[in-house]
């Protein structure tokens, strides 16, 4: 054999003359095509001006010089061109085109990677046994090509975990996804060992819910609402059982207006004792009834020292308490402004001076839901201007005869409408005044039906009926 086997390099054999040419010729080869670069495969004939060490694949139907070499490297040297012709395998690197080029079946092509299946790949990072897939950089993108797009983290059983991890100094800090279960969260770290979580969404439902509470968001009610309140409670307390109640009215009131009730109704539950009065300054967010309860059996047992408030739509009831408020000027019940009341069982006592057991000043609705008893005076028992109060069948006990200016006055086109009332008792003072406009409907009672010592008046177009 007088050349080699793979790139056909002439050896030199036992007494040959002029080996330096046959050496030469090896080198010459060797020249041509270790680290082969070609400048083109594309060119159809030959450059007219080539520099020393030029190569290029001969392209299929070339011409001139190249004619009849397709596939070959031709290679400019010693001011000729000289062809290699190329064997399975052999790699080129096409610069014009900037790419790897092998030559297979006969034809140049470019040179391919089965990426398919590889056990691991590290893109400037090296990759594990676990993290089969690393990458070390400044941001990774995946986008699409023409429409959307999905990352997709699949895992083999419910008990499982699909989870994006965030770490810290490669210690977890974040975690969202399903992790352990089919239900998505969120969880938090501050070591990387015990996690919190923030953030549960039930797969069944779409409920989310949020394990360690949240701040700045109302909670939403799934269902009625209790809160307690007691003598022996601290605003401190949630107030959620009677053994945690708050101390004040008002601060159940405030806690209940923080609350999405999502129309569920909310009771403020009043034991034993007495009590500052409070302000309902507003309906409860998402609808439902704010519900203020004492002692529906004895009222007497659960006092207010300072009235009520209601304003700006509140939806209210009010039962089992008694009002008595020594300070002048201070209604036991202050209504108006589109509220709702609904009045339960209840005891009123004597207010102070200039001041009514029930005011309203502009429109709203009270229904007298239940009987109830009335023990002390006032200017009035009734004082409703604009607004409408109505009661059915009630019965209106008066205990230690009560002094009135008037019992009931309707003014401003006001309305009272008792519909088959009883009065048990008696009171001084005058009986009622119907005036600009208001409307005492007793259905039919005389006009000495209501208690007082001195006759009822409607001046300027008031009504008693």
């Amino acid at each position: 054999m007088d050349v080699s086997e793979n790139l056909n390099l002439p050896y030199i054999i036992p007494a040959q003359a002029q080996k330096h040419v046959t050496h030469n010729e090896a080198i010459k080869t060797i020249d041509a095509l270790l680290h082969l670069a070609v400048k083109s495969r594309s060119l159809a004939s030959p450059p007219a001006s080539p520099a020393a060490g030029d190569r290029y694949i001969v392209p299929a139907a070339a011409t001139g010089a190249w004619a009849g070499s397709q596939n070959a490297i031709a290679a400019w040297q010693d001011a000729a061109w000289t062809f290699y012709h190329p064997r399975e395998g052999w790699i080129a690197y096409a610069t014009d085109e900037n790419t790897m080029l092998a030559f297979q079946h006969g034809a140049w092509t470019s040179a391919t990677v089965n990426t398919t299946n590889q056990n691991r790949l590290g893109i400037n990072t090296a990759a594990d046994l676990t993290n089969r897939f690393a990458v070390a950089s400044p941001a990774s993108l995946f986008t699409h090509e023409g429409a959307g797009h999905q990352i997709k983290v699949n895992k083999a059983a419910t008990g499982d975990t699909a989870s994006l991890l965030f770490q810290s100094a490669w210690s977890g800090r974040a975690e969202m996804g399903l992790a352990g279960s089919d239900a998505f969260s969120v969880k938090v770290s501050p070591d990387g060992s015990t996690f919190h979580d923030a953030l549960v969404v039930d797969p069944a439902t779409g409920r989310v819910t949020f394990p360690a509470g949240v701040v700045g968001v109302r909670p939403q009610l799934t269902g009625h609402r209790t809160y307690y309140v007691a003598t022996t409670g601290s605003d401190g307390n949630n107030g959620l059982t009677a053994g945690a109640p708050f101390a004040t009215i008002q601060k159940a009131i405030d806690v209940a207006h923080n609350l999405d009730c999502a129309s569920y109704d909310v009771m403020i539950e009043i034991a034993n004792g007495t009590y500052a009065g409070a302000s309902i300054a507003r309906p409860l967010i998402g609808g439902g009834t704010l519900v203020i309860k004492g002692n529906e059996t004895t009222p007497a047992s659960v006092v207010l020292s300072s009235g009520l408030g209601f304003r700006n739509g509140a939806q209210v009831r009010v039962a089992g308490v008694r009002i008595a408020i020594a300070t002048d000027l201070i209604h036991a019940l202050s209504v108006g402004l589109g509220v709702h009341l609904r009045l339960g069982k209840v005891e009123f006592g004597a207010v102070g001076a200039n001041a009514d057991h029930i005011f309203c000043d502009s429109p709203c609705h009270i229904v007298l839901e239940d009987n109830y008893t009335i023990t002390g005076g006032a200017r009035r028992h009734m004082n409703i201007g604009v607004g409408h109060l109505a009661g059915a069948n009630r019965t209106f006990t008066l205990t230690g005869t009560p002094a009135f200016t008037q019992f009931i006055a309707a003014s401003n086109c006001g309305t009272v409408a008792l519909s088959n009332p009883t009065i048990a008792g008696t009171a001084t003072g005058g009986r009622y005044i119907a005036e600009t406009n208001g409307v005492i409907n007793t259905f039919g009672k005389a006009t000495t039906f209501l208690p007082g010592t001195l006759a009822g008046t409607n001046p300027t177009g008031g009504i008693y009926a």
